[in-house]
């Protein structure tokens, strides 16, 4: 369904081994997302941000998921999914 909602209207889609691969890796990655969040597997840093003049003017917390495999995992691989299955709260506890 998420392949046919991202096709567009009127647009038909049919199951196929690639669909069938990408769930899979979605199921499999919505998995191990619950146990980082069971686990607290989420770090927090800084970046401080600067102006032209190299002046601080703020900073920035940036979320990543320290992976026992994949390692360090960036945001725009996990946030979407966390968003789609009502796991980003938890993991903002």
């Amino acid at each position: 369904m998420y392949q046919a909602k991202q096709a567009g209207r009127n647009t038909p889609r049919f199951f196929d081994a690639v669909m069938q691969e990408s769930i899979a890796a979605r199921v499999e990655l919505e998995g191990e997302l619950r146990k980082a969040i069971a686990q607290r597997n989420f770090e927090l840093f800084s970046q401080v941000e600067v102006d032209d003049a190299y002046q601080s003017v703020g900073a920035a917390a940036l979320l990543r998921w320290r992976h026992a495999e994949r390692g360090l995992v960036q945001p725009h691989h996990f946030i979407p999914l966390a968003e789609e299955t009502g796991l980003v709260l938890p993991i903002g506890e």
